[in-house]
């Protein structure tokens, strides 16, 4: 008699977890191209308080995603993607209905939550069942969802609001979510989760996340400098094509992260990640220094490149030392880990701008380069996890 088998899971659903999350991004794009002159139009808000209204949403995002991830190791993913569209779709509806500042800021608390939940969750899915030979580039390429749809979302909702009015703004960012609720709902129901090893310590911020998190954190400070810092440092220069500068740097950024993640598999994540850290470091040291606009936007474009490399090192080195009860929170801590970094690259960049222009990229150059300690200070090579 031969011996009971036991069926392997169903692949995740790639394409339309990766539809869903681009929606799920674009509609938060939406919201942030027109929130500040809602917010000063509508209810009267000052810049202070507009900036907040957009901002916001990214404290509930950040931390949204390690919660989001332990519930998707304990019930699976597709149970949490669903209900982070319902509370993006929600989170739309409620900028619909606003009235108030307060209602306005619980409504971007409840979007930024429900898009941090559907995208751990569906990495931590798609990872879950990937080839461990391959989840640098998975990681890398399906994180490509995320990026675009934040990219679209403001052309978007720019688009919405010449041709139509705020309501139409959030009237598309409520269907957004809605959409990719009917995406996930279409696919086949996970199995039940087997009951874990109760010796399994179930961390919200597992042990495996907390060198690759501290890493984030510094690198993802120069991220927030591009942010805050690119455009002014072009115009403080008087450069030619100054208009073009994010762009440049947004699509060195994407080019590399699509054509470099299978690198990460072939040469290692820890080592590409150091030389990301590197190049980062490189292109922001450059920014400081730059004079003409052909070393600054040669700068601008490695220091996307440089970022690109991140999330895939860091979600492979992740995924191969975290138990596998343990990966969605792990992976949702160190993105939370990118949030931390970003919230406070700006604000420190602008309390150092105050002494030289040139002095928020030379911060966050510094950043990038302490980046690498947490991992070169590591003693000896990560547990590789047993699969689930």
């Amino acid at each position: 008699m031969l011996p009971a088998t036991h069926p392997a899971p169903a692949p995740a659903p790639y394409w339309p977890l990766w539809a869903a999350c681009f929606l799920g991004y674009a509609a938060i794009g939406m919201t942030i191209q027109v929130m500040p002159a809602y917010a000063h139009e509508r209810l009267g808000a000052g810049a202070v308080t507009a900036g907040m209204a957009v901002t916001v949403g990214s404290l509930a995002t950040m931390i949204a995603r390690p919660v989001a991830g332990r519930l998707a190791d304990q019930h699976g993913g597709r149970g949490v993607v669903m209900a982070g569209a319902i509370l993006g779709l929600a989170g739309g509806l409620g900028h619909l209905l606003a009235t108030t500042l307060p209602a306005l800021v619980l409504a971007r608390l409840v979007l930024g939550a429900g898009e941090g939940a559907l995208f751990t969750a569906s990495i931590g899915w798609v990872l879950d069942q990937a080839d461990p030979m391959r989840r640098g580039e998975i990681a890398g390429h399906f994180g490509l969802s995320m990026w675009t749809g934040l990219a679209a979302g403001p052309v978007l909702g720019a688009a919405l609001l010449t041709i139509g009015t705020y309501r139409s703004v959030w009237i598309a960012a409520s269907l957004f979510p809605a959409l990719a609720f009917a995406l996930i709902a279409r696919t086949p129901p996970m199995k039940a989760r087997p009951v874990a090893d109760p010796g399994i310590r179930r961390a919200l911020l597992p042990r495996a996340a907390w060198r690759p998190g501290a890493a984030n954190v510094f690198a993802s400070v120069g991220y927030g400098v591009v942010a805050a810092f690119l455009v002014p440092r072009f115009a403080a220069l008087h450069l030619a094509g100054q208009d073009f500068a994010l762009a440049a740097f947004g699509i060195a950024f994407m080019t590399t992260r699509f054509l470099g993640s299978p690198a990460v598999d072939h040469f290692g994540a820890r080592r590409v990640l150091v030389v990301a850290f590197c190049v980062e470091a490189a292109g922001l040291a450059g920014l400081a220094l730059a004079r003409t606009a052909a070393p600054a936007f040669a700068c601008t474009a490695l220091t996307g490149a440089g970022l690109a490399m991140l999330y895939p090192c860091l979600a492979s080195l992740v995924t191969q030392a975290a138990h596998p009860r343990e990966r969605g929170a792990a992976l949702g801590a160190v993105t939370s880990a990118w949030d931390l970094g970003l919230a406070v690259g700006g604000p420190l960049g602008g309390v150092i701008a105050g002494t030289s222009e040139a002095a928020p990229f030379a911060f966050g150059a510094g950043a990038a380069l302490l980046a690498t300690l947490p991992l070169l200070s590591r003693s000896r090579r990560p547990r590789v996890a047993s699969r689930a």
